[in-house]
């Protein structure tokens, strides 16, 4: 047998292995796509130059049917860019949502919403969770309805009509707080402002550097002077808002002032307070129906992040594997 016969007879061999491979995985063998190419080799596995002879007649075969050749490392290149791209606007989507129902007022929870729709926010447009942490609120700006992260990122977030997303407002919510808090340092204060949500005008006030991740206690108390979360500490709170686990805040008890101090006195004919009669297992069975839930759905937004994670280390590694030097610019 002839060298030229050898490789047309390996070359054969290595094809019928991925279009067999192709059919078990049901997918289409020709054209395939460089996803379907990167899984084959993972699930194959073989030295280097056995994957490369794999690539080499995947690639010929496709050539010669007048199809794109997956295995160029510009189709690598591109697949990966595009998966990359497709993740972070698949996930920004899912944080804007996720920010746009968070509480803004009326209640303790409205701090932790304002700030953790400002974490969600920043995420989606693919902060890193330290970029988050260090981030200064002197470097984000808003023009028009969108918000503009300066410093060494140069991030427009843009606003979207459609999907009713308006990242100016969740970012000017708080950054109200933020300035409020500075210039009048009292956590009852603000606590009555969040629940009327009635701040004063501030647009006037100077500018001062500070963190934009704050800590803040489960009470809704925001130390100071002002604490920066730590990279951990934001992921947390992004990662329980994905989850549908948010941390559980403690609100304070209600402080109630009688509007005549004279008279405490209960109003004539106000209704006494009747005890309900609940069953014995009615908290337990509550719980365990919530546990149930969260048992069955928090896995979800996990399982969809491991299958994007598998399909980038997939591209990447077949990425690697073209640009090595075993493989001499062949494929």
């Amino acid at each position: 047998m002839t060298p030229r016969q050898s490789m047309v007879s390996n070359y054969s061999y290595q094809w019928s292995l991925f279009a067999d491979w192709c059919a078990a995985a049901d997918v289409e063998a020709l054209p395939a796509s460089p996803i379907t190419l990167a899984e084959f080799l993972a699930e194959n596995p073989g030295g280097a130059a056995v994957q490369l002879r794999r690539v080499s007649a995947i690639n010929r075969a496709h050539l010669d049917a007048g199809q794109p050749a997956p295995g160029r490392v510009t189709s690598i290149r591109i697949a990966l860019d595009s998966a990359r791209s497709d993740r972070m606007i698949q996930r920004a989507e899912q944080y804007q949502v996720i920010a746009a129902g968070l509480t803004t007022s009326g209640s303790t929870a409205a701090l932790f919403g304002r700030r953790d729709a400002v974490l969600l926010v920043l995420a989606g447009a693919g902060l890193s969770y330290r970029a988050i942490a260090e981030l200064d609120r002197t470097d984000i700006t808003t023009r028009g309805d969108s918000v503009w992260i300066g410093g060494r990122h140069r991030i427009r977030i843009a606003h979207n009509a459609a999907a009713g997303f308006e990242p100016a407002t969740i970012w000017d919510r708080w950054h109200t707080v933020l300035q409020f808090s500075e210039h009048y340092p009292s956590t009852t204060l603000l606590a009555e402002h969040l629940q009327r949500n009635t701040f004063p005008d501030m647009a006037g006030l100077p500018q001062r550097r500070g963190p934009v991740a704050v800590s803040i206690d489960r009470w809704g108390h925001m130390p100071l002077p002002v604490t920066a979360m730590t990279a951990a500490e934001v992921g947390a709170v992004i990662a329980g808002h994905r989850t549908g686990v948010s941390p559980l805040h403690t609100p304070p008890r209600p402080i109630i002032r009688p509007s005549d101090s004279s008279d405490q006195s209960d109003p004539i004919g106000a209704p006494e307070p009747v005890a309900a009669e609940l069953d014995s297992g009615y908290y337990r069975s509550g719980v365990e129906a919530r546990r149930r839930a969260h048992t069955a759905l928090a896995d979800v937004p996990d399982m969809v992040d491991d299958v994007e994670d598998r399909i980038e280390q997939l591209l990447n590694r077949t990425l690697q594997l073209l640009e090595s030097p075993a493989s001499g610019g062949s494929t």
